[in-house]
């Protein structure tokens, strides 16, 4: 096969792995309707998200779809007045974490050292469930996080839905990894964390019926009456949930964590930055009124080169996968040079890695390795097939705009607050973790060690 196409046998199954970018294309797009997500994934899902739109295919999908396409409307992406309050928690605790706040020699204030990588998820979770749900899990606290905890296993952890979130999650991507074995790990763990995340999601809903009822205010819940009206039934709604927050809260994380991982290691590209964001939306402030809006964040050019370059070099989902639902075929990777079409028989699993899609030297030049956001004055995102870091096609995800812009506006906010990031000398790799990869230290230690750095408070 072809030097980007290639079989692999694996736990008794064959499998097409890719990274060219045609046949990307045909798995995603001109050929939707000859792959499905496989068997296997789908049941594997099911088991927690049931009928989200992560866990179905064909007349089951487009259903969900249609459900969920008006919770993703502009308006509702550009409620950004739900983040600013989780934003301020962090902020909050970045400055008062340890023994506070030091003074330099130019008598600006650093931080204490931070890790980013343990703040992000938590300020996500928070945000997410407060704007799907009408009530966040305020994981985000100085109680929760005050002097750098000493052991991930507080005897709370197991009780909290931010926790069982995140091993659900962890459960489902070792599951998934299993294929079709994925039935002998975690089914124990992972219906203790299924029955704590439903209790949450059913208080919210109750709360919102309550509110209904009552005849109060119901915007906090206007997700969730948005899905009443959609759904079958509550266990739906339910599902429809998790399926939202696994959206909006790993993907979103993810990537805001990468973004600083880039940036710690690129002064030059923070200072840029950050002159570019002062004269767009100005120099910090707690009030932030309408400085900062979806159409200024989409807007800010360099602000969005540099989102698009941390998506194109970590992936927060580096290889995906799509079964043959029929004998069919992908348009390269046949024949002595690869270059002719490559025969696919009904069942096979074809694998595509947007991890080595996006670094290819033939495709994005010698540098295609170095963190450049200046390399998208040249380019589109949507243009070609080189670059699909949300996927493409009729089952392009569905969030992006929403992940795009929390990040966005968290950064916005970060770079307004902080005139210099430093990161420690932690070396980091990446690491699977869920359905996304983060950052992870390469050294036996604690994740929560990721993205570790400390920040100086500016002072206009």
């Amino acid at each position: 096969m072809g030097r980007y196409t290639w079989g692999l046998s694996l736990l008794g199954t064959s499998n097409l792995i890719t990274a060219d970018p045609r046949n990307v294309q045909a798995l995603l797009a001109t050929q939707f309707d000859d792959f499905v997500m496989g068997t296997a994934r789908r049941t594997n899902l099911k088991t927690a998200l049931g009928r989200s739109i992560f866990a179905v295919d064909g007349k089951a999908w487009h259903r969900a779809r249609e459900t969920m396409r008006p919770i993703f409307s502009r308006e509702n992406v550009s409620r950004l007045e739900l983040l600013e309050e989780h934003v301020q928690t962090m902020l909050q605790i970045i400055e008062t974490r340890h023994e506070g706040l030091t003074t330099d020699a130019e008598d600006r204030a650093w931080s204490a050292p931070v890790s980013l990588a343990v703040l992000l998820p938590r300020l996500t979770m928070d945000s997410a469930t407060e704007l799907f749900l009408g009530q966040s899990t305020h994981s985000l606290n100085t109680a929760l996080l005050k002097q750098q905890r000493k052991s991930s296993n507080d005897e709370n952890d197991e009780y909290s839905f931010d926790h069982a979130f995140e091993r659900m999650l962890a459960i489902l991507g070792t599951r998934m990894r299993l294929r079709s074995l994925y039935w002998l790990y975690g089914n124990k763990e992972l219906e203790k964390c299924i029955n704590t995340l439903h209790t949450f999601v059913d208080s919210a809903i109750d709360a919102a019926d309550q509110a209904r009822k009552s005849g109060s205010s119901q915007l906090r819940y206007d997700f969730l009456e948005s899905l009443r009206t959609r759904c079958s039934d509550r266990a739906e709604v339910r599902e429809q949930v998790l399926g939202l927050l696994a959206a909006g809260r790993d993907t979103t994380a993810s990537l805001t964590a990468w973004v600083f991982y880039c940036l710690v290691r690129s002064p030059r590209v923070y200072r840029k930055l950050r002159e570019t964001v002062l004269v767009e939306f100005g120099p910090y402030s707690t009030n932030v009124g309408q400085t900062i809006t979806f159409e200024k964040l989409k807007g800010c050019t360099y602000l969005q080169h540099v989102l698009n370059e941390t998506l194109r070099l970590h992936s927060v989902v580096p290889f995906n996968s799509r079964c043959a639902a029929r004998d069919t075929t992908l348009p390269v990777g046949g024949g002595p040079d690869g270059s002719m079409p490559v025969f696919v028989p009904k069942g096979t699993e074809v694998n595509f890695s947007t991890h080595v899609l996006h670094r290819r030297k033939d495709l994005w030049g010698e540098d295609a390795d170095e963190f450049l956001p200046e390399r998208w004055e040249k380019r589109r995102p949507g243009m070609t097939w080189q670059y699909v870091p949300f996927n493409g096609g009729p089952r392009i995800c569905i969030g992006q705009q929403f992940a795009l812009t929390e990040a966005g506006y968290v950064l916005v906010r970060m770079v307004q607050r902080y005139d210099i990031i430093e990161g420690l000398d932690i070396d980091m790799k990446r690491d699977w973790h869920n359905f996304t990869v983060v950052c992870s230290p390469g050294s036996p230690v604690a994740r929560d060690a990721a993205v570790m750095c400390r920040l100086r408070v500016a002072f206009e």
